[in-house]
């Protein structure tokens, strides 16, 4: 075995042990899988610098070795959720690892109670007084909570100020300025953690939600975690998944690194997958779920998104099937009812999921994806009022959620408030550049406003992401320059919807709505291609290219054999070529 895997595992093995004595049972168990599923050689390739050890001072261990009775009771009753007699056993104690738990302790119990205080999602109240009344006992509730937080803080930065903090207390200085609203403070300490003691996975996984790509480059937050071993390369993969989807090619190179420290992690093959769905391939990320799901039947993790996947597909058996399969492992786990719910929304059975939603928020109220779900089967049930509810809690969640943006310019475009609409779209489109989708909307936005430059400047925004909504771009921009009687660049995007339809069709007279590659469907797809040939025809003529004229016109008589294109354009198409 290669001396560089072997310092690895070692490494990984005291990440389990350090995670685990304090009660960071995530980051223990991700570092405990990529143990399992490492790699016996490098073949050559040359692992980045790592930090050896999680190391201590010799009067801090020996504080810790001092306590280590009173820090495994106090650990014992945290691990039975006994948090307040936690950290009151831990009062008198002052090594690194008991005030690390006494802290935790103190943190989890102040989550829980304002979690038991939040209003319930799916409670309708009696009346405005009751409301008000539960409304006042929440903030109260949460002004208590934040006066905790505030000193959990003041006393980590004392030992910050006393250089006494060491890699895991600056990672819930992190966590406790996160709660606080203080976003840059918490990246500071979080970038600090990773970099004193890289093995902690819980301390990458709150920095990623502290990243806001849309000011801060990419390049700019790999430079300050380029010194943090290898672990940098799965916090990069996982950022640019999350973050930006398809649209960065930079994943390819992080991923690789894994693939080969890890070549059977589920993490690693569990990113490929998050990677298709981002990229729109259900059928390539459907497969890799179902590797997933031989290779640990009993894992609940990303079961939402493979629900997501099935549900786009249209899949009603395997939706069932996962349905039943995660209610059978544990129904009581947010992913489970958001599986759920995707099946009774496949079944058009909205309230139901509705229902199913609401349950996955009871039991954790800050599950993004039921948030951002509940708002589209509002939207499907016209509960417009709900809907932007829902999508403003994921918003608050999460500002980073480009499908609550997206859903609430959707909803506001069905209020025919397209201006708002617009704000909202314009924030989807920030987050996800390369996403089309999100450019086409803003430019139908833009139009139903009567904005035309910023309409043209969006569609050919579109044209520069992903190829889904091409052909809704070049059409709408063909009309757009039409419109503003450009008859020239009308003419050029005319022309690549044609060209759009050949690549994907063949011919023209071949674009039949039963096997069209275009988004476009049944005789509105037609009629448009027809449209830009009738269009094209009579631009041709005007420069005196007769013959170039006839070609196009005589598509649209062929094209009408494999129906589709309505009469009307036929007999334009005759007339023209009789004139």
């Amino acid at each position: 075995m290669d001396t560089s895997v072997v310092v690895l595992r070692d490494q990984l093995r005291q990440a389990v042990e350090e995670c685990s004595a304090r009660g960071l049972v995530f980051a223990a168990k991700w570092a405990a899988e990529q143990l399992c599923n490492l790699s016996p050689t490098t073949l050559g390739f040359k692992l980045p610098a790592s930090h050896a050890s999680f190391t201590q001072e010799s009067a801090q261990a020996a504080l810790d070795a001092e306590e280590k009775d009173s820090v495994s009771l106090a650990k014992c009753l945290f691990d039975l959720r006994e948090f307040e007699r936690a950290a009151y056993k831990l009062q008198k104690c002052s090594g690194p690892r008991a005030v690390f738990l006494r802290l935790y302790s103190q943190y989890l119990s102040r989550e829980r109670r304002v979690g038991e205080a939040a209003p319930n999602s799916n409670k309708s109240a009696a009346s405005d007084t009751a409301l008000s009344a539960e409304e006042s006992d929440r903030r109260r509730t949460a002004g208590e909570a934040d006066r905790e937080l505030l000193a959990i803080r003041d006393e980590l930065e004392a030992l910050d100020s006393d250089s006494s903090i060491d890699a895991f207390q600056l990672y819930l200085l992190g966590l406790v300025h996160k709660a606080l609203g203080q976003r840059l403070h918490a990246q500071e300490a979080l970038l600090r953690s990773v970099c004193a003691y890289e093995f902690n996975w819980s301390a990458w996984q709150l920095l990623e939600t502290c990243v806001d790509t849309v000011q801060q480059p990419v390049e700019q937050l790999s430079a300050k975690v380029s010194g943090a071993g290898w672990m940098q390369h799965a916090f990069m993969a996982q950022l640019l998944v999350e973050q930006f989807g398809s649209g960065n090619n930079e994943f390819g190179v992080h991923h690789r690194v894994l693939e080969q420290l890890f070549p059977n992690s589920q993490f690693v093959l569990g990113l490929r997958a998050v990677r298709h769905y981002s990229m729109r391939e259900f059928e390539e990320a459907r497969q890799l779920f179902v590797q997933l799901q031989h290779a640990d039947p009993y894992a609940l993790e990303l079961s939402d998104i493979h629900s997501n996947i099935l549900y786009v597909m249209e899949d009603r058996a395997r939706l069932g099937e996962l349905a039943h399969r995660c209610a059978a492992l544990d129904r009581f786990r947010p992913e489970t009812c958001c599986v759920i719910g995707n099946y009774y929304s496949l079944r058009r059975e909205h309230e139901k999921a509705v229902g199913y939603f609401q349950r996955a928020l009871q039991l954790d109220n800050k599950y993004l994806a039921a948030w951002t779900l509940m708002g589209h089967e509002f939207i499907e049930m016209k509960n417009t009022a709900a809907a932007v509810d829902a999508y403003r809690h994921a918003v608050d969640t999460d500002t980073r959620d480009y499908r609550a943006w997206y859903g609430l310019g959707q909803t506001y475009e069905m209020l025919n408030m397209p201006h708002y609409a617009c704000s909202y779209y314009m924030r989807a489109a920030a987050l996800r550049p390369y996403d089309s989708r999100m450019w086409c909307a803003l430019g139908s936005c833009y139009e139903a406003s009567s904005q035309r430059t910023p309409a043209i400047e969006s569609y050919r925004r579109a044209l520069l992401g992903t190829a889904e909504n091409e052909a809704v771009a070049i059409t709408r921009l063909a009309h757009l320059y039409d419109d503003a009687g450009d008859r020239a660049k009308a003419a050029y995007y005319f022309q690549l919807l044609v060209e759009h339809a050949v690549k994907n069709a063949g011919a023209l007279q071949d674009t039949a709505p039963s096997n069209s590659g275009l988004p476009l469907q049944g005789q509105g797809q037609m009629d448009e291609l027809a449209t830009a040939c009738l269009f094209l025809a009579s631009y041709e003529h005007d420069r005196g290219n007769p013959s170039v004229a006839l070609r196009y016109l005589a598509q649209v008589v062929d094209g009408a054999n494999s129906g589709g294109i309505s009469q009307q354009r036929v007999d334009e198409a005759k007339a023209m070529m009789r004139a």
